[in-house]
């Protein structure tokens, strides 16, 4: 039996062909790290978080709910006609906006 000694490092397959033509038109959807856009780790929205932190400014689901009552930001909530639940999702670049003024009130 002949085994593939890759020095102990996690086996990789190699790109689909529609994956790779995918990489070379659109640049900014490259995620192997080298030439990341910052528009690639910037979603427009993401989902509440159910557990602990966000995975992009890590607060809570409580913090994001204060926020909407005082103002700082609208979330989006979707949910099916007839459905008692849905989804909420946070939008990013007003989370942000709001986290560059506090650090410009800091400064001021």
């Amino acid at each position: 039996m002949k085994s593939n000694d890759n020095g102990g490092h996690p086996h990789t397959a190699p790109l689909s062909e529609a994956a790779a033509r995918a990489s070379r038109e659109h640049p900014q959807l490259d995620t192997s790290g080298a030439g990341l856009s910052p528009f690639a780790l910037r979603p427009e929205f993401f989902r509440l978080p159910s557990v602990g932190g966000d995975p992009h400014f890590g607060f809570t689901r409580s913090f994001y709910y204060e926020g909407e009552n005082r103002g700082y930001w609208k979330l989006a909530r979707i949910r099916e006609r007839g459905k008692l639940r849905g989804v909420t999702l946070v939008p990013y670049d007003s989370v942000a906006a709001f986290v560059r003024s506090q650090m410009k009130a800091v400064d001021a």
